[in-house]
């Protein structure tokens, strides 16, 4: 085995104390923990997640993996989840406006249009395709976003005239009525939070316990924005996700330790991946939200989500160190 250690791997090792390290930094949301009201006890025992993809955005592999393979065309799969509980379902993102699949160049701009190019059907908005789970917006017990960007949060209008609770990191909706009150066109769409005012939007700051009984917890990750979060799931089966969102962006992001092309803070970002890694090497499989070879080989709702056979990548990371 070389000592020698590429700048890559190093880059890799030196996140590792600060990235676990800032797990135990997180703190607890008791509010929002005091207001919601837990699942009766038994009522499930874990959750069935449904996988899907709103579309693709065509870009370059640089916006996705910093400085990496620059100016190569990548087209990137977009993704939401719906996830059961019971008798209760929540959504986890919400994917593109529906806007995108009609006008994509006047809705979300010249400038963002031409790194990220929005290719979507009709038939592929968030309240179109939950029907396939027999769901409209109205039946959902809550929606979780992990953040405020245009392929993550576009679609949250699906819920106006609902009741149903969304909730993000108090950090993220200042920083998203930020967006919107400047009128410019950047990650975040103004147009897409028109409708903010008539929402049940609900803050947290910290982790979130979702339904009290820790089956499905939100947690900031933060790196890509300030007030990023994902999502720890325990499904029906006695398994382990984490919906990273785009706190990993693609297993490349995780494996080589290369951050997001688009992030508020790089260390941030590499201190997530870093404890995404640890995880993968325990059992817990990460789910990239844009990762298109990840994602091609996965079924779709209805289908529930299915495990991917990468273990051994994961546990074989480090052999070139």
């Amino acid at each position: 085995m070389s000592n020698e250690i590429s700048r890559r791997n190093l880059l890799r090792f030196a996140a590792l104390g600060a990235g676990v390290a800032s797990v135990g930094a997180l703190s607890f949301a008791p509010e929002a923990q005091a207001k919601k009201k837990k699942s009766a006890p038994g009522s499930a025992k874990g959750v069935k997640a449904y996988p899907f993809v709103c579309g693709i955005l065509k870009t370059q592999t640089q916006y996705m993996l910093k400085d990496t393979r620059v100016g190569t065309p990548m087209n990137i799969p977009v993704t939401f989840f719906v996830l059961r509980h019971g008798d209760d379902w929540i959504a986890f993102d919400t994917g593109d406006n529906a806007m995108c699949a009609k006008d994509p160049v006047g809705y979300w701009g010249k400038d963002v249009t031409a790194a990220y190019y929005p290719v979507m059907a009709d038939y592929e908005e968030f309240k179109v395709q939950i029907k396939k789970l027999g769901l409209s917006p109205q039946k959902l017990k809550a929606v979780v976003l992990s953040h405020g960007h245009l392929d993550h949060a576009g679609a949250i209008d699906n819920f106006v005239g609902t009741d149903v609770p969304i909730y993000l990191q108090a950090k993220e909706l200042e920083i998203i009525k930020n967006a919107v009150a400047s009128g410019k066109k950047t990650a975040y769409i103004p147009d897409d939070f028109k409708t903010l005012s008539q929402l049940n939007i609900k803050t947290v700051d910290g982790i979130f316990d979702v339904f009290g009984d820790k089956t499905v917890i939100a947690f900031p990750t933060p790196g890509h924005t300030q007030g990023h979060q994902s999502l720890a799931v325990k499904t029906y089966d006695g398994k382990q996700l984490v919906l990273a969102a785009d706190a990993m962006y693609t297993l490349e992001n995780m494996l080589d330790a290369i951050p997001p092309g688009l992030a508020w803070d790089i260390p941030q970002a590499v201190e997530a991946l870093t404890v995404f890694k640890v995880l993968s090497m325990i059992g817990t499989e990460v789910v990239p939200s844009h990762d298109p070879e990840f994602w091609k080989a996965k079924k779709l709702a209805p289908d529930l989500f299915a495990r991917a056979g990468y273990k051994d990548a994961i546990l074989t990371a480090f052999a070139d160190v």
